[in-house]
């Protein structure tokens, strides 16, 4: 039985980071690196081979029920040029966990029923569209801080749940074009990914979706590649009482460019510059964007505004060098002369021979209050529905992250171990938590807590159709934190869950 490609030649693949670093893999048995710093891949820019690899089940299936479970989609329409697919998109979780802390309740939930539609209007338009319906239950230290800021991790703004969950809806979609060969356009409502890790001290999908307008060009030879983005975001502070029902929240625009160059297959390096400019004047109310905004230019805003201006930026520098099966990168992130952040890491693909297996190792380290602003600009802090837009943290943290994925025969097992210590100051979380000004507190003796944090999971499951990464899977977490300075802060959480999922999203609860 014959089956519909899910991607056409102009959609983006999902922003996953196993199946990125499966892509990865791909690329380097076929000799072909294209920019790998800039996320989601665009279809356009990634070779046949490649894809084909990643996304085709060759697999040989003789019943209707096993074809749609492991090779199609729910959906598959086409008729000339135009081609169509529908999926459901499910994640189901249910678990347990040792930590009655969490309002009377250790159970652990997710219910999450989604749809997805993607679709080609011949060889240079491309959509894909998205919406997601959820209830969650959280572990314990996730559920403190969802409360706190009112959000689910990735997902947005929440309502309760029967008194002890978070109710959320979130939805994602873009149109692509294929303007030329080398400039691809793109416009709607998603996120972007800056980086060769697990994590971007950059720009990273841990927030949850935001409008935007993507233009992404490559030279013909391959060797430079350049993106600018222009998005809108927000806080969860809402304007001023007004006549509806529920008041907007505050706005903020952003601008994310983006150049990389590749002398050789070996080596990439990119320059990375973001900036969140003031939309919105507590005694103005909304006002224009600085014009800046709308120059396409890497560097003219922080040219023109400085780092620490009513505009924030960060700066940064990306890097990566592929030797064989390995690779190791790095990044630097600056958001003043005096807040500067670095990661190191490395990977090995097909460790042993072993086909879509690999080791993914990284160092990250952020000084205290980088990504947040002071109190008559703390608007443009460095985030977006009061989640982070670059590491889940947030700052004044040191982390380690190893990662190893095992796979054959469609039978998949990951572990993960991720170190963190912090410092945060004057008895609560300032200088981790971005969302809190930077402002030096005279009032306040500088009181300094440290924190280490351990982060550890094993899973285990079977991985069905590669067209949705539908995996069911059972898996073990745990996490604790240590206080040096009080020990009746300390936590310790151990919880297990069996699920089904797809596949098609990073979720960072690896805090």
């Amino acid at each position: 039985m014959a089956s519909v490609n899910l991607f056409g030649q102009v959609q983006n693949i999902p922003l996953s980071f196993s199946l990125n670093q499966e892509i990865n893999t791909h690329q380097l048995n076929e000799g072909s690196f294209p920019h790998q710093g800039m996320k989601p891949y665009c279809r356009q820019f990634v070779d046949d081979k490649v894809f084909d690899y990643t996304f085709i089940d060759t697999s040989k299936h003789y019943y209707d029920f096993t074809v749609f479970l492991y090779k199609r989609s729910l959906l598959e329409i086409q008729k000339g040029d135009v081609n169509i697919t529908a999926d459901l998109l499910l994640d189901l979780e249910i678990g347990k966990s040792n930590d009655p802390g969490r309002k009377n309740s250790t159970r652990v939930l997710t219910n999450t029923r989604g749809i997805r539609v993607t679709g080609d209007i011949g060889p240079k338009v491309s959509f894909e569209t998205r919406f997601y319906e959820n209830q969650f239950y959280f572990p314990n230290y996730l559920d403190s801080i969802a409360f706190r800021r009112g959000i689910a991790f990735g997902r947005g703004r929440t309502k309760q749940f029967k008194n002890v969950g978070f109710d959320v809806g979130n939805s994602a979609g873009y149109v692509s074009i294929k303007a030329t060969q080398q400039i691809n356009i793109q416009f709607g409502h998603g996120k972007l990914f800056f980086g060769h890790g697990y994590r971007s001290l950059l720009l990273s999908d841990n927030s949850s979706n935001y409008p935007l307008l993507k233009i992404q060009m490559l030279s013909k030879n391959g060797k430079w590649a350049y993106q600018n983005t222009n998005a809108l975001m927000q806080s969860l502070s809402r304007l001023p009482a007004s006549n509806s029902a529920e008041a907007l929240f505050k706005r903020k625009a952003a601008s994310f460019r983006y150049l990389s160059f590749k002398p050789s297959n070996q080596l990439e390096i990119g320059i990375f510059e973001g900036v969140i400019y003031k939309k919105y004047e507590e005694n103005k109310g909304m006002v224009p964007v600085h014009y800046s905004f709308y120059i396409p230019v890497i560097g003219a805003s922080t040219a023109l505004n400085g780092l620490q201006s009513e505009n924030n930026s960060l700066i940064g520098l990306n890097a990566k060098y592929q030797f064989k099966q390995f690779n190791i990168f790095g990044q630097l992130a600056m958001d003043n002369i005096d807040k500067i952040g670095f990661q190191l890491g490395g990977n090995w693909f097909e460790p042993f021979g072993l086909k879509k297996n690999w080791f993914h190792v990284e160092f990250n380290d952020v000084p205290s209050y980088m990504y947040t602003h002071d109190s008559q600009n703390i608007l443009q802090n460095y985030s977006h529905t009061n989640q982070e837009l670059a590491h889940p943290i947030g700052a004044s943290f040191s982390e380690f992250i190893g990662i190893y994925h095992f796979e054959k025969n469609k039978w998949f097992a990951e572990a993960e171990i991720a170190i963190s210590g912090r410092k945060r100051y004057y008895g609560g979380i300032r200088g981790e938590y971005i969302l809190q000004a930077n402002d030096p507190l005279i009032s306040f003796v500088n009181i300094e807590e440290k924190v280490s944090t351990v982060f550890w999971k094993i899973e285990a499951g079977h991985n069905f159709n590669l067209k949705t990464r539908m995996q069911a899977y059972f898996g073990i977490y745990s996490r604790s934190l240590s206080n040096k300075s009080n020990s009746l802060k300390n936590q310790s959480e151990l919880y297990y869950t069996i699920g089904l999922r797809m596949n098609l999203n990073n979720y960072y609860y690896d805090l």
